[in-house]
Order: C-alpha cells, then sequence, then structure tokens
C-alpha cells in the first residue's frame, strides 16, 4: 500500500473513534436560524471542511497563476528560439562579440 492509502486509512480510523466518543447533542443557532440536537461532531466536521475551501478559494488565484507560468516555461523549453549570430561579428580575445554595429569604447584609438 503506498503512504497515501494508509494515511487515509489512519485518519479514518480516527474520525470514527472521534465520532463515537463525541455524540454530544447541541443547539445551534445563527442569526434567525435554529437547529436542535445536532450532533457536535457533525459541526465540527462542517467547520473543518468549510475552513478548508475558504483556505482554497484564497489560494486559486495563485495556484492558477503558477500553472501558467509552468506551462510558458514548459513550452518554452520544449520550443527554444534559436539565436543566430551576426555574420561579419568580431570576436575578442575574451570571446566576446560586440556585434557589427559596435564603434569602439573609451579607449579607442580611432579618431
Amino acid at each position: 500500500m503506498s503512504g497515501k492509502v494508509i494515511a487515509f486509512f489512519i485518519l479514518s480510523v480516527l474520525l470514527i473513534i472521534f465520532t463515537i466518543q463525541n455524540h454530544l447533542l447541541i443547539d445551534i443557532r445563527f442569526f434567525h436560524w435554529k437547529m436542535t440536537e445536532v450532533p457536535l461532531v457533525l459541526v465540527l466536521i462542517a467547520g473543518l471542511i468549510f475552513g478548508f475551501l475558504l483556505a482554497l478559494m484564497m489560494q486559486l488565484p495563485k495556484i492558477m497563476r503558477l500553472k501558467r507560468e509552468l506551462k510558458n516555461v514548459i513550452r518554452e523549453l520544449e520550443n527554444p528560439k534559436r539565436i543566430d549570430a551576426d555574420i561579419d561579428e568580431d570576436i575578442t580575445s575574451e570571446g566576446i562579440s560586440m556585434g557589427s554595429d559596435y564603434q569602439g569604447g573609451f579607449f579607442n584609438d580611432k579618431e
């Protein structure tokens, strides 16, 4: 079995134990709504699910943006653009090309 299956099994057993031990019935009031004799475990599980969904909704834009950026990077790596050098480039002793339109720098002896 994989680690995820084992973790899911352990969490399921813990949830069953938690449910059996917390069979307390409570009354819930929210604004004008009133629910009587609701199991405490259902309230806690609903709160956990609501919190998870709220956190997921807050992170969803970032997740979508990162997926889009990843697709763009993968596309660029699969189809690299070829950069052709100038035909008449002058390569210096350092192996650096200054381009065909380079006129010289600060130490240029040409006048």
